[in-house]
């Protein structure tokens, strides 16, 4: 089918290539044996699927394999997009080397821009890669090992579903039955590709994830195998992805037995208030991330990396004069007695850099290279080196504190108010203060509640990636005016006031898929919209 094959059918290749060291693209099984015969022989030995697994990772964080240009660095750049189109998270100077520049501008989600189409693509590379192995491994297995690569998968599948979802329609809520993107599985992936596939319903795409991550969590519930790091997906991040998922639907009781069931795991921690108050969120097998990218340094391609585009103490595009920094008035509001306050610049010059490295050693790096009031200091510099270049710092998907405001929340909204007050005070207080006066949540109606939940999670989440994901959950608006956005340079012209659940919210169905997929036509794409002042 012309384009959608180009679409598709690329992802679908990059998948391959990312996962092709494997026994079974390679003698005497490649080009030579059918896809049931490989399933027979991925029966007999579960084994030739262990490189595909590792491929799987791959496709989240490879490079370019969607767009050929150095913004592309997978799923990591699709968070700096994101975080980009929010209030919160400023860029000094957008416009100096361009990176993410359109993102900044709401000028990102045309059906031609390129970081639309790294959206469009990465997920959907995830997803076919992800096919390929649910396609080989019998929904009936027995064998352990198998039963837990399948499980991968799906888990895998589900989280790419779970991006484009959000990202090409609207929060499920009030739009079940609204066009959201093709939904392609193992079992239609062959007619797809001749045939085209329509947009699937809002619904029938959050249908698909929670069936892959229950069926997921099934085959892995009781299962001995477990997973040699943590970029690999087991059943505690197949209940987040799920209680992330039941968030976005609002079902509050089963997000909160979901979030209850990691947390009860007994397998992460958080931050303690001391550790927090410290640069860190760059250490895969940190005790509080849950799930994660791993970069080695093979993996790094100069400063085109997570770190290289938002560490205030490496050398990347920070040092070079595209600063990450907070919105001044969300920062205004975090409490002194909040060691999180220490993530970023005060107008004081105050940041964590002082308890860092005591010695003032940070603290006279940040201000020898001109790091603006507000630039972001949360994220550690590899090795602790400051000025690292190399840059091979691990990427947050899941940390364990998320867990602890979805249940919050669901707690609130779900059960009752003071429930989730009492969840969300006795988090912070025990893990993220410091002050002399307890932390209390003040919110007396629903509203409130929301709010206070939804600041938390602004200030605790900032920089990985799903404050935007919530200004969609939440049907917030965004609000960039009177602030540090009218201070940065180039940036006044981008301190938009945009209306909850505008179109320009929206990223459109790329061209070249409405170009070259029968099932889709002009009349399929998302409504056009424009960021105002």
């Amino acid at each position: 089918m012309k384009n959608l094959t180009k679409y598709f059918a690329l992802s679908l290749v990059a998948g391959l290539t990312l996962s092709a060291c494997n026994d079974l693209d390679t003698e005497p099984w490649g080009d030579v044996i059918t896809e049931d015969q490989n399933a027979d022989v991925v029966a007999k030995d579960p084994s030739m699927l262990e490189a595909t697994i590792s491929g799987l990772y791959a496709n989240i964080n490879a490079w370019e394999s969607a767009y050929e240009d150095m913004f592309d660095f997978g799923y990591p750049a699709i968070m700096i997009q994101l975080e980009s189109r929010t209030e919160d998270f400023v860029t000094i100077d957008p416009g100096a080397y361009g990176w993410f520049a359109n993102c900044v501008a709401f000028t990102d989600n045309t059906s031609t821009s390129p970081y639309n189409t790294c959206r469009w693509r990465v997920p959907y590379n995830v997803i076919y890669a992800s096919n390929n192995v649910v396609a080989l491994v019998d929904k009936e297995a027995t064998d352990n090992t198998l039963r837990f690569y399948r499980g991968q998968a799906l888990g895998t599948r589900a989280f790419g579903y779970w991006i484009l979802a959000q990202l090409y329609q609207f929060n499920y809520v009030g739009h079940q039955q609204d066009p959201c993107v093709p939904l392609i599985t193992d079992e239609n992936q062959q007619d797809a590709a001749i045939n085209g596939a329509p947009r699937a319903t809002v619904e029938e795409i959050y249908t698909q994830i929670i069936n892959d991550l229950t069926e997921g969590i099934t085959l892995m519930d009781g299962n001995p195998m477990t997973r040699p790091d943590k970029r690999y997906i087991d059943i505690n991040v197949l209940r987040a992805l799920r209680a992330r998922t039941y968030l976005c639907m609002q079902k509050y009781a089963e997000a909160a037995a979901d979030a209850q069931a990691v947390i009860n795991s007994g397998r992460f921690t958080p931050l303690s208030a001391d550790q927090a108050a410290l640069p860190g969120f760059i250490t895969l097998s940190d005790a509080n991330w849950v799930w994660g990218i791993n970069i080695s340094e093979e993996d790094v391609h100069g400063l085109y990396t997570f770190a290289g585009m938002m560490g205030s103490y490496t050398y990347g595009y920070a040092y070079a004069g595209m600063w990450k920094c907070i919105n001044q008035n969300l920062f205004a509001r975090i409490p002194s007695g909040d060691v999180r306050r220490g993530w970023w610049i005060d107008p004081d010059g105050n940041s964590n850099a002082s308890i860092y490295m005591p010695d003032g050693q940070a603290t006279e790096y940040l201000e020898s290279v001109g790091a603006p009031t507000y630039a972001v200091t949360k994220f550690r510099p590899y090795g602790d080196v400051l000025s690292q270049s190399n840059n091979p710092a691990d990427v947050p998907l899941i940390r364990i504190e998320e867990m602890y405001l979805i249940l919050a929340e669901a707690q609130g909204l779900g059960e009752n108010i003071s429930t989730g007050k009492a969840t969300l005070e006795k988090f912070v207080n025990d893990y993220r203060w410091k002050g002399n006066v307890a932390y209390t949540c003040a919110a007396t109606t629903t509203e409130e509640f929301i709010n206070e939940i939804w600041f938390q999670r602004r200030i605790e989440l900032w920089g990985e990636g799903l404050n935007y994901f919530d200004v969609m959950r939440l049907k917030k608006p965004i609000d960039r005016s009177n602030s540090n956005f009218n201070n940065a340079n180039n940036n006044a012209q981008y301190a938009y006031k945009i209306p909850a659940e505008s179109a320009v919210m929206l990223s459109l169905i790329p061209q070249s898929e409405i170009n070259g997929n029968p099932a889709i036509t002009d009349a399929d794409q998302n409504p056009t919209g424009q960021a105002s002042l």
